[in-house]
């Protein structure tokens, strides 16, 4: 991956400002220079869940391994033991004739050997698996208590430190203050009382943030703009424990995202992200930025996002001053729709990007974003065809490959090969399975590209070929259909060739295809607000940022706080 540049400036700012009334000042675009602390923004996931199930199927792969995919796609990982297990109670025969259900699963603490033994396990590996610089674990794990204090995510520093066992949230924070771990809360919006965070306990010092997006879906509020609806038993959403309602209380209190997935990679693309200010790679730095909320959030797009106020770094708690200048920077990996900006959870200003950039002209060097992404075909029920292999080679003429962004949700994909003006990657994907609409199984690479919109960009995938300039590819995207393959397999597998159906859409539906999105300009997919508040404050007052992308990515900063 692109290691991302120290702090200087996202290129086009637009500068806006409110009057003592609350009067928009007229927006006009400026130029900002380097500023701000070089901090890096590094990106790890601090929920993926594993250990996961019956005793003799809980590893389905090697702890390990885990820890080795990890380190081809982030710069952190804490994989989470899972200390539950469930219990199966079946369905009673007399209400089951036709023995169609299964029954229903309830969860509890596993054994106290259990936990021992594979707590051990998972520590020997982050201890191994850890290379300052390059790769940095923490051990964690998933506390539920009872049940009723809501979940977190207990991380380490450094190994040697025993799974707490307690069942409040007032026993597990004594035992935190005493280790030295933070504990970090999650699915925050379900109802009180029910796994979700009960902020009547809460301490600062040991929760400096909170996951506020995993594959739950947002508990920023409970107003489902981005829903949580994945999971039936412990939903809907609820107010009372949002992370909204937090802020609301007076409480310090960061944001994050983190996948929440089992048995699938660290780091699934679409299910969270951590990202986290530091100024080195190592356990050290990484938890001096825990610890000052220097955190952020992403779903999925690894949104890089500085956010100041009056210069103070997101997370911190500043004096009041009559007036507050917020600089926002954001520098995305699609077109940025909006950047938002948040006064106690009300926004108060808006930049909307759309409309606000255009291409660049001929002849004009600059940079693009070029999303290529695989994955599309037959459902897994209708062809027996293994995973498909896909084998790339991208070449951009007269131009350079910059750097680049793994997508992926599934084993089996490796970092590209990258040099000057091109790179060379291999993707693989499985057949969709599950409903008929549903989350299939596309992986994507997105590359960072230096060149003039009419240079051309070719691309060779799996024996297609295709070549455009950067503008061509800025204005339609494009798609690759394996049409003959896809007659050949039918034929083979199931003796169906196009004279035996009526309509095409079979061969179109069954074939394997690729996409090349369009192409963003650099124009596109960097932005800022500088935006002064001046008027005065009536209490404690907290700011934070949201961003959205074209293609629905987003990003979530940890607030600043005013006293």
């Amino acid at each position: 991956m692109e290691r991302p540049a120290p702090y200087s400036g996202a290129g086009t700012v637009f500068r806006q400002g409110v009057s003592l009334a609350g009067r928009t000042m007229a927006m006009t675009r400026t130029t900002k220079p380097a500023s701000g602390r070089p901090y890096q923004i590094y990106w790890g996931d601090t929920h993926h869940n594993v250990y996961v199930g019956p005793e003799d199927a809980a590893l389905a792969m090697p702890m390990m391994e885990f820890c080795r995919y990890a380190a081809t796609c982030l710069d952190f990982y804490a994989p989470a033991y899972y200390t539950a297990e469930t219990q199966l109670h079946p369905a009673l025969p007399a209400h089951n004739a036709e023995g169609r259900w299964q029954g229903v699963k309830t969860e509890r603490w596993k054994s106290r050997q259990r936990i021992v033994r594979e707590w051990a396990e998972l520590e020997e590996c982050t201890r191994a698996a850890c290379a300052p610089g390059r790769f940095v674990t923490f051990p964690c794990y998933e506390w539920q208590g009872d049940g009723t204090w809501g979940d977190h995510n207990v991380v380490h520093r450094t190994e040697g430190h025993p799974v707490c066992r307690a069942q409040t949230a007032a026993e597990l924070y004594r035992f935190l203050r005493r280790t030295g771990a933070l504990a970090i809360p999650h699915h925050l919006a379900y109802l009180a009382g029910h796994r979700s965070k009960n902020w009547d306990v809460c301490d600062e010092r040991v929760t400096p943030f909170a996951e506020i997006f995993s594959c739950h879906g947002c508990s920023e509020t409970d107003e489902d703009c981005v829903p949580m609806r994945r999971n039936p038993h412990m939903g809907p959403s609820a107010s009372g424990n949002t992370y909204a309602c937090a802020l609301d209380r007076g409480l310090h209190i960061g944001a994050i995202c983190g996948t929440d997935s089992f048995g699938f990679v660290p780091g699934w693309y679409g299910r969270g992200l951590m990202a986290c200010l530091a100024d080195g790679l190592t356990r050290e730095s990484l938890w001096d930025a825990f610890l000052a909320r220097r955190v952020y959030g992403v779903t999925g797009d690894r949104i890089e996002l500085r956010f100041t106020l009056n210069g103070s770094e997101m997370g911190a708690i500043v004096p009041a001053t009559p007036a507050r200048l917020i600089r926002v920077e954001v520098r995305g990996w699609d077109a940025i729709d909006r950047i938002e900006i948040l006064r106690n959870n009300r926004v108060v200003a808006t930049h909307c990007h759309q409309g606000r950039w255009e291409a660049p002209t001929a002849g004009r060097t600059t940079r693009f974003k070029v999303r290529i992404e695989c994955g599309w075909g037959p459902f897994a029920t209708e062809l027996p065809l293994p995973d498909e292999k896909w084998r790339g080679q991208l070449v951009v003429h007269d131009g350079r490959v910059c750097g680049w962004q793994p997508c992926w949700i599934d084993f089996g994909q490796t970092p590209p090969s990258i040099t000057g003006n091109g790179a060379r990657f291999q993707l693989r994907s499985r057949h969709a399975s599950g409903p008929y609409i549903a989350d299939a199984y596309f992986n994507a690479l997105v590359f960072e590209i230096e060149a003039a919109p009419d240079n051309r960009l070719s691309l060779e995938l799996n024996g297609q070929r295709i070549e455009e300039t950067l503008a061509g590819l800025c204005r339609a995207s494009r798609i690759l259909w394996y049409e003959e393959e896809t007659r050949r397999h039918l034929a083979r597998l199931t003796g169906l060739r196009p004279e035996h159906c009526e309509r095409p859409d079979t061969f179109y539906h069954c074939g394997r295809k690729a996409k090349i999105h369009r192409a963003v300009p650099e124009s596109g997919y960097t932005a800022g607000i500088e935006w002064e508040d001046d008027e005065p404050l009536a209490g404690p007052t907290h700011y934070r940022v949201r961003v959205e992308q074209r293609n629905g990515q987003r990003a979530w900063s940890s607030p600043i706080w005013v006293e």
